[in-house]
């Protein structure tokens, strides 16, 4: 959903938010995928040094916000509204999670997102989330 000059463009944007004081990257996508990363470091970890499951849904919900961003006209916003998350293994202090968005539901007032999140040391499944975003004129 994004090339890299897109991402390149939001980067401003990014670097004083929650995104980058969590580390989070979007990565470019070909197809109707949002992608992005996480480190695993002090900032999304707990003891004894494993992933925030906190991390995870900030990690889910903002690749189903751009998401939701890409496919919205420009007078038009998303804000979440309900995440269910399902916490299936750890991701170590050190290790970078991976998470794919696929639109599930899109809607003209909602927008469902599937979230999953891997692990890119162990490649196993980190978290399965579920985001639901609710589509509004913001009146720009």
């Amino acid at each position: 959903m994004f090339t890299q000059e897109q991402i390149d463009a939001l980067r401003p944007e990014m670097q004083d938010s929650m995104m980058g004081i969590l580390g989070i990257e979007l990565c470019p996508s070909t197809d109707d995928t949002v992608r992005g990363t996480m480190p695993v470091t002090r900032a999304t970890s707990r003891p004894p040094g494993i992933l925030n499951g906190g991390a995870s849904l900030a990690l889910a919900e903002t690749l189903a916000g751009y998401g939701s961003y890409s496919v919205l006209g420009s007078h038009t916003g998303a804000f979440g509204i309900q995440v269910s998350a399902n916490h299936i293994s750890v991701a170590r202090m050190g290790d970078r999670v991976v998470g794919v968005a696929r639109p599930v539901h899109i809607g003209r007032s909602t927008h469902i997102w599937q979230v999953d999140i891997t692990s890119e040391a162990t490649g196993r499944l980190v978290s399965s989330i579920r985001v639901v975003n609710f589509v509004a004129n913001i009146g720009l």
